[in-house]
């Protein structure tokens, strides 16, 4: 195998095949990328046998053929060359890398040791705007679980069913749902692993990305780019029936001061330990107070307050966190009772997104 590519353009193709390389598999050919050079373009290729990556990019193919390299090795090699047309030769496994005055040697292994990436049929079900699927992503990959006990709660919910998309991250303390039109007649429901959805975003640099879903498995298609992912065969919670739209109090508030506020109350924690703050609403002002060893915060924050007064608690980090993944300037509160999960909406009714957190409970 003989190839010539710019440095650039191997080094970009090289990050995202180590996207699909995980640290907690110890077996020693999947530290490797499957180096294949065809036609007139450069194949990468890398799998942790749950999450796979195909990546293509056009090159100076002089000899083709194929090479299993050593993912970390290759990648720290490439980012230090020079900025400048790279040659890499292959034979009987032992790679040489060239480039102006640097030359390395290496050593590779047979491509025959490498597993195929997964034999999926890729009939795509949805195109996705890129930056919407993005946002997607971020408004409910943080709700996920990390307890692995209760794997189906480790990953996102992808539904398609009466002519809508939702993404729906939750782990039994918050939830968050993000809802996306569409005009598709399907009744479709995957659990996506975390980290396929967090190295997709990571990867994204077309303008529209496929979706695939088949028994299994997910694939997205990204330009030049293929990505698999195994999907988490467990149950998901019927999160439609933690749904509930009635309430008796409504807050409208401004994003940031109510961020900048539970900032400044999360300043009292330190280590391990969880924040908790008490919100005390009543007469178009949340009142902001947190307790710990270490000291007090006891401050206002202006609101627009619809229905009755209302004392709530909750976990610091977890409305921070919701708070954080909308966009908009302003943000509504709707509370039923100090004992009922409250939801968070945009105040931007055109927005399709919800943020539901339960209330710590107070001790009289």
């Amino acid at each position: 195998m003989k190839f010539k590519i710019l440095k650039s353009d191997l080094y970009k193709h090289i990050s995202i095949a180590q996207k699909a390389i995980s640290n907690k598999i110890n077996i020693q050919t999947l530290e490797n990328i499957l180096f294949q050079a065809k036609g007139d373009e450069l194949i990468l290729s890398s799998t942790d046998m749950e999450l796979s990556i195909e990546t293509r990019v056009k090159c100076d193919v002089i000899e083709e053929g194929a090479c299993l390299i050593k993912s970390t090795i290759i990648g720290n090699i490439i980012n230090k060359m020079p900025q400048d047309e790279i040659t890499i030769t292959v034979k009987d496994d032992k790679v040489n890398i060239k480039s102006q005055n640097s030359v390395f040697d290496i050593q590779g292994q047979d491509a025959e040791e490498y597993p195929p990436l997964p034999d999926v049929e890729e009939n795509s079900i949805l195109t996705l705007d890129n930056t919407i699927l993005t946002k997607a992503i971020r408004e409910t990959l943080f709700a996920t679980s990390t307890d692995e006990t209760r794997l189906a709660l480790t990953g996102v919910l992808f539904e398609i069913k009466d002519k809508k998309i939702n993404f729906v991250g939750l782990d039994g303390y918050r939830m968050a749902v993000r809802t996306l039109d569409c005009n598709l007649d399907l009744d479709v429901s995957a659990i996506v692993p975390k980290r396929a959805f967090s190295e997709l975003t990571k990867i994204l640099d077309d303008d529209k990305t496929e979706i695939v879903v088949v028994e299994g498995h997910i694939v997205f298609i990204n330009g030049d780019t293929k990505m698999y992912s195994s999907l988490i065969s467990k149950n998901y919670i019927d999160y439609k029936k933690l749904l509930n739209s009635s309430y008796q109090t409504s807050v409208k508030v401004n994003r940031h001061d109510l961020i900048n506020s539970l900032e400044r109350a999360q300043l009292l924690t330190t280590g391990m330990s969880s924040s908790l703050t008490k919100l005390q609403i009543h007469d178009g002002v949340i009142n902001i107070s947190s307790n710990s060893e270490y000291g007090s915060l006891d401050e206002d924050v202006f609101a627009s307050q619809e229905g009755e007064d209302l004392n709530i608690a909750f976990n610091t980090r977890y409305l921070l966190e919701g708070l954080k993944a909308i966009n908009e300037d302003e943000v509504l509160l709707h509370l039923q009772n100090s004992l009922s999960p409250m939801n968070i909406y945009p105040a931007n009714e055109d927005d399709d997104y919800l943020y539901l957190v339960l209330p710590v409970r107070l001790s009289q």
